[in-house]
Parts: structure tokens; C-alpha cells; sequence
């Protein structure tokens, strides 16, 4: 028997890679030409890409995992009933359920493998993941520079007329006048016209003017640096418009910084739910359950300070109406209780808008909590569905007696589409308080687990769930049948 579990195991191996290479690889093309506007284009280096590729590699596994599961047990069991090895197996006296045992032993492993995963690996890359690609999106592209463009690095602007190409000649003799920014291997176009607007200071407006100049990035000064060429200085004092200065020059360095030019990966202690492992989250879960706690008590006192209030107001009010209202005439008393009541209205508009506020508080920190605890579930819940696709790709790979990839494809993907469906709508349902969370991220499974038993019974009673026979004649050409007959 161990050798018959162990040619069982050893044949789920081969379609799970097969099949989890297959799956990755659709998950990749699609996360390329999502971010492939993002990524590519701005100068960013290779490796950095190479980088953010494999770190969002981490949650690609994690959905490719339970696909790949029902993949490889639904091509394993379909060659094994359409070879007649399934017959021949229980022909020898063993069950259906003892054939199941390496396949559940198969999905108890990789279930515990991708508990271990989810929690303790994922967050991490998802983190670091999320810290490249926000440096990626602050990044600004590659300058490419264009006549007749303005181009704002604020508080800086400038703007050029006309880019010609250097001669070697003119590169040479222009080369001893430039700084050290302008390295061989650097030689940047000839910019004519370029006129730059300093707003550095608030109290005046700067105006650059240069016949001729050149522009190179500085990485060690993370700026623009502009050489200009006979080239006049202009400045202006708002305040004193009639204090107007202007200057000549020969020639003039202008530095403008430029740090989102280059990229730059600033460490961040700020991590989103997906970013955290099943304790942090918990921590939060805790905290925030504390915070509704307090403020509930708070709300509670301030109800009771707030009658208390009311009660001595009230009492107040009564007793000085009382000895007013003898000497007053009716007029002044009907104005005075109309001050009263528009006085009482007021603190009590308060309180009510204080009441909406802490409310609002509690019902956030609930959306809090239930954010937490759905991602909680799902980190549980998607190592498990390996399991539970086991016990549905067994017996349906049985039944349906074929053991090709395109249709292991077609069903196991079918299977994950209804599943993620359940995924995405229990949590959209949990994330609005109309389900509990555990319920939420559970119920796929509780489902799929149900299926899965059923069919397993059906191919206990050797049952046929897929009529491929019927299907084929369906769509085979050919002959037709009529009442009458075949003709």
C-alpha cells in the first residue's frame, strides 16, 4: 500500500508546477501591463524592477497556490480513470477513500506551508513592495527636454527656446568653462533661449535670460544644473515695484533642485493591512476594541452630565420665572422664555453634534475592526482552500475521466472563479457590518467543503457527473437523429 501512496503522491507533483508555473505566469503579464506605464519609462534601473517583480511575486503565490492544488489533482486523478488505473485499483479492494489519502496528506502539507507564508513572509514583501513602488509613482520621468516648454520644478520654472546638437569642437571649448557635473560621456545639447522664473523668495520675482547654455543632472547635489551663456539678471520687489534690479553676465550657474528626479526609498513604519502578520493585526484589533470602550463610557458620562444640566437649568429657569413673571408684563415674559427656549436650543444642538461626532467614532473604529479581522480570516482561510480543492478535485477528476490540461484548466478555474467570487463579495459584505468576518472569508470553503463531499459520495456510488459522451456527440458533425431514425 506504501508503494501505491507514494506513485499517487509523486504524481501530483508534476502537474502542480506545471500548472503553478502556468498561473504565475498569467498573474505576471497581468501585473506588467497594469504597472507597465508606471515602472518602465523613467529611468528606473534594472534591478530595482527586477526587485518590485519578485517582491510581487509573494502574492501571486498565494492566489496561484490553491489553483495549482486543484489543477495538479484534477489532471492526476483524470489520467488515472481515464487509464482505467482507477478500476484496476478498486478492483483490487481499495476504496475511494483510501485514495484520497495522499492527495489530503499532499493539501495538509501545502496548507501548513502556506500558513507559514501568509503570515510571516507575505506582509513583509508586501511591505517592501509597497515602499518601491511609492517611490516609483514619486519619481519623476526621465526630462526629456522640448522647445518651447515649460517645464515647473517649483519654487523653479524655465523654459527654452531652441536645443541644437554640440560639435565635438564646440563641446571642447565649451568644456573648461562648465563644472565637474559635466563628465565625459555626459555631453548634453546646446539650449538657446532659456529664460528661468525664480519664486524662491516670496517678496521678489526673479527673471533669468541666456543666449546659450547647458543643463545636466548633479545625483551628489540632486539638482538641475544650468551653465548660462551672455545672459542678463532681472529681479523685482513685489512690494516695491519701483525697486527694479538688473545685472549682466558672461557667464552664470543656476542649481534648481530636482529631488524627485532620482529615485529615492524613504523606510516607512506606516503599514496597511496586508502589510502586517496576523498578530499586528490582532494589536490593532485590540486597540481599537479599547478605544470604542473608552469612548462608549465617555459618551455614557456625558449623557449623564448633560440631564444633570438640563435638570438644574430647568429648575433654575422655573424658580426666576417665577419672580419675574409677577412684575413683568406679558410681553417681556413672552420674550424672555422665547430667549430661554433658543438658549436650550442651542446646547442641545451642541449636544447632538457632539453625540454624531463620538458615534461617528465608534462606528470608524468598528469598520476598523472588522478590516482587521476579515484580512485575519483570509490569511486562515486561502492556506485551506488547498485542502478543501482536494477533496473536490479527487473525486471530479474521477468522474469526469479525462486528464488534459485544457480541461484540469477549465474546471479548476471555474472552480477558483466562483470561489475568489465569494471571497471579494464576503468581504465587501463583512467591510459593511452585514456579516461577521469569520463567516465572511469562511463560507468558500464551508461551501466548497459541502461540493466536495457530495461528489465524493456520488464517486463512491460510481456515479458519472460529467457526461463527456454526450457532450462530444453534441458537437460532433455529421450524422443527425431524428423521431424516425438516424439517416
Amino acid at each position: 500500500m506504501k508503494i501505491i501512496y507514494r506513485y499517487l503522491f509523486r504524481e501530483h507533483l508534476g502537474p502542480f508546477f506545471f500548472g503553478l508555473s502556468i498561473i504565475m505566469f498569467i498573474f505576471l503579464m497581468q501585473f506588467l501591463v497594469k504597472y507597465v506605464g508606471q515602472i518602465f519609462g523613467k529611468g528606473i534601473p534594472l534591478w530595482t524592477i527586477v526587485q518590485l517583480i519578485t517582491l510581487n511575486l509573494a502574492w501571486m503565490l498565494a492566489l496561484a497556490v490553491p489553483m495549482a492544488t486543484l489543477l495538479a489533482v484534477l489532471m492526476a486523478y483524470g489520467r488515472f480513470s481515464a487509464d482505467n488505473e482507477i478500476t484496476i485499483l478498486k478492483s483490487s479492494g481499495i476504496s475511494i477513500f483510501k485514495l484520497i489519502r495522499p492527495s489530503l496528506l499532499f493539501g495538509l502539507i501545502l496548507t501548513l506551508v502556506m500558513l507559514y507564508f501568509n503570515d510571516h513572509i507575505l506582509p513583509e514583501a508586501n511591505h517592501m513592495a509597497s515602499q518601491k513602488m511609492r517611490a516609483i509613482r514619486e519619481k519623476k520621468p526621465t526630462l526629456a527636454l522640448e522647445e518651447n516648454i515649460f517645464y515647473p520644478f517649483p519654487p523653479y520654472s524655465f523654459v527654452t527656446g531652441h536645443i541644437e546638437k554640440s560639435t565635438a569642437g564646440e563641446w571642447l571649448a565649451a568644456q573648461s568653462l562648465l563644472g565637474p557635473e559635466y563628465k565625459k560621456g555626459t555631453e548634453p545639447d546646446r539650449l538657446r533661449d532659456i529664460t528661468i522664473f525664480d519664486r524662491s523668495d516670496p517678496n521678489k520675482t526673479i527673471t533669468i535670460n541666456a543666449d546659450y547654455g547647458y543643463m545636466v543632472y548633479s545625483p551628489e547635489r540632486k539638482a538641475l544644473v544650468f551653465t548660462l551663456f551672455n545672459g542678463e539678471y532681472h529681479s523685482i520687489e513685489i512690494k516695491k515695484p519701483d525697486a527694479y534690479q538688473r545685472s549682466e553676465f558672461e557667464r552664470n550657474v543656476v542649481v534648481i533642485p530636482a529631488r524627485n528626479f532620482e529615485l529615492e526609498e524613504r523606510e516607512s513604519n506606516y503599514r496597511g493591512d496586508r502589510e502586517m502578520n496576523i498578530a499586528q493585526m490582532e494589536e490593532r484589533v485590540r486597540e481599537a476594541r479599547e478605544k470604542i470602550a473608552r469612548q462608549e463610557e465617555k459618551i455614557s458620562g456625558d449623557i449623564s452630565d448633560q440631564w444633570r444640566d438640563i435638570e438644574r437649568r430647568l429648575t433654575r429657569l422655573t424658580e426666576r420665572g417665577a419672580e419675574l413673571s409677577a412684575a413683568a408684563t406679558p410681553a417681556v415674559e413672552k420674550f424672555r422664555w422665547r430667549q430661554a427656549r433658543q438658549k436650550a436650543m442651542r446646547v442641545l444642538d451642541r449636544f447632538r453634534q457632539k453625540m454624531k461626532s463620538n458615534l461617528m467614532f465608534v462606528q470608524n473604529q468598528k469598520k476598523v475592526i472588522s478590516k482587521y479581522e476579515v484580512e485575519i480570516q483570509k490569511k486562515l482561510s486561502i492556506p485551506f482552500a488547498s485542502l478543501v480543492f482536494i477533496i473536490v478535485g479527487v473525486p471530479l477528476g474521477i468522474m469526469a475521466r479525462k486528464g488534459s490540461l485544457g480541461v484540469a484548466f477549465s474546471l479548476s478555474l471555474g472552480f477558483f472563479v466562483l470561489y475568489w467570487a465569494f471571497l471579494i463579495g464576503g468581504e465587501k459584505l463583512a467591510d459593511r457590518q452585514f456579516v461577521s468576518p469569520f463567516w465572511a472569508m469562511w463560507a468558500a470553503n464551508v461551501i466548497t467543503l459541502v461540493f466536495g463531499l457530495f461528489l465524493v459520495w456520488r464517486a463512491v456510488r460510481e456515479s458519472s457527473f460529467i457526461p463527456w459522451e454526450r457532450i462530444g456527440r453534441f458537437f460532433r458533425p455529421g450524422k443527425k437523429t431524428k423521431k424516425g431514425g438516424a439517416r
